[in-house]
């Protein structure tokens, strides 16, 4: 679809819904949608609010107007959010808390935009699992032509509808609004903890952790037509529960500077040994480079990286390869295997370790939700691993499974519960804040 036309076309869905709210029973129908779209000035519209259907019209509403649109986390404090939009050159900062009305307030800014983000988009923050943030900067071409390939494994049509429960600050949240919207499917709304049973809800996105607690919860993910899971490492077992369950899985691995899905698999009907994130999608080229990293091309990249360093940067090399960080390889069927991050390998005593297989391992335990290992230094080995876990375990217990699973050297030295401070549900996790948590323990 030409993006020129995004907007003006979706009247053709008629009198099908679009949003659909069901914590305030609002339902915006396609034929009122452009007419309710936020009125937002043009320029750089940053946002600082949790995931609602007024917080989509907002950042839809800038979008129509030919503005950047900039969602900033809402778990950050609001002065840290104020900063991170002045950085962005952003005029206007719309905000809305708990009991507070919603407002659009003018921020002084130093210059504003580079030239060079000329067409309307997104700057959305990367998690920063290396330890060093990012923005990426898409124009509304990029997130279109993710939502056209992800359709061709994913079907959407006017009837079906997609529960919006991630971060709209997250690529992977605005992608479930714009695959609706390319579609005539509706985004659904609820906070509503048995939001599954909703006839509107036809198609879920979840990370493994959120999967695990709706079958322990009974929720009837069987009724459903698709349940899209990535984010973090999947185990087998897990896999294997859901696709026992009559649970529609599909697997999928993509990140933010691709504007979300880069392959997906189709509904699996048995586990695949090994795990497996699909082919890739229509309009990706995905290839593995003499390194074993994963390297992507096509429409869906975003066009300019902000590093920490305060420069705007093109992603791709001068073919148009984006080298992922992710190592990776084809099986002979054509699907990609993700091994894990190459920027958070832990070298032991001379061996190479990937923490993701370790991770996975842990969470074939039965008992622990969520795993996390990371490198702690040490003055005679350089790191040795050490875990973060979520949930029910015993140490001893831990150490006599892996001992069967891995090497001696990929143990971890020390298992430890899950931080407070860190929600167990979220769907990107800031690698760098364990590993410094690991070296004060």
């Amino acid at each position: 679809m030409n993006p020129d036309s995004f907007f003006s076309d979706l009247a053709r869905f008629g009198d099908e819904p679009a949003l659909i709210d069901r914590t305030s029973g609002r339902v915006i129908r396609y034929s009122e949608l452009e007419q309710s779209l936020s009125v937002t000035p043009g320029g750089v519209v940053a946002t600082w609010a949790k995931t609602s259907l007024d917080h989509l019209l907002v950042l839809l509403g800038a979008l129509r107007r030919g503005a950047l649109v900039a969602p900033i986390s809402h778990r950050l404090p609001r002065e840290e959010a104020i900063r991170r939009a002045q950085n962005l050159g952003a005029t206007v900062f719309y905000s809305r808390s708990v009991g507070v009305p919603p407002t659009f307030e003018q921020l002084p800014t130093g210059g504003g935009m580079p030239a060079l983000l000329e067409q309307p988009g997104t700057l959305i923050h990367t998690s920063g699992s290396s330890g060093h943030p990012r923005v990426v900067y898409h124009d509304l071409a990029a997130h279109i032509a993710n939502a056209e390939g992800s359709a061709h494994r994913l079907p959407l049509e006017p009837g079906c509808g997609w529960l919006l429960q991630l971060p709209l600050n997250h690529v992977s949240g605005f992608s479930i609004a714009i695959r609706c919207l390319l579609s005539g499917a509706a985004v659904v709304f609820s906070d509503s903890e048995n939001a599954t049973e909703d006839e509107a809800v036809t198609h879920l996105s979840l990370v493994p952790t959120q999967l695990q607690r709706m079958l322990d919860s009974g929720a009837p993910l069987d009724r459903l037509q698709a349940v899209l899971v990535g984010g973090g490492p999947t185990s087998s077992t897990l896999v294997e529960r859901a696709i026992c369950a009559g649970v529609p899985l599909h697997l999928t691995y993509g990140m933010t500077e691709s504007a979300s899905q880069i392959c997906t698999t189709e509904r699996l009907v048995e586990t695949p040994n090994p795990l497996h994130a699909g082919a890739p999608l229509l309009g990706r080229e995905v290839r593995i480079s003499q390194d074993g990293v994963i390297q992507i091309r096509g429409p869906i990249l975003a066009k300019k990286s902000l590093g920490p360093e305060g420069l705007w940067k093109d992603l791709a090399d001068a073919e148009g390869w984006f080298s992922t960080g992710d190592l990776g390889a084809f099986t002979a069927e054509g699907n990609l295997v993700i091994h894990g991050r190459r920027d958070r390998l832990i070298i032991s005593g001379g061996e190479n370790i990937q923490p993701e297989a370790i991770e996975a391992a842990l969470l074939e335990i039965s008992g622990i939700r969520r795993a996390v290992v990371v490198g702690k230094s040490h003055p005679e080995f350089g790191e040795r691993p050490v875990a973060f876990l979520a949930g029910d375990f015993e140490t001893s217990e831990v150490r006599q499974f892996l001992s069967c699973r891995l090497e001696r050297f990929a143990i971890p030295r020390s298992f430890n519960p899950w931080p407070i401070a860190v929600g167990e549900d979220l769907a990107k996790l800031d690698f760098g804040f364990f590993k410094r948590l690991a070296d004060r323990i």
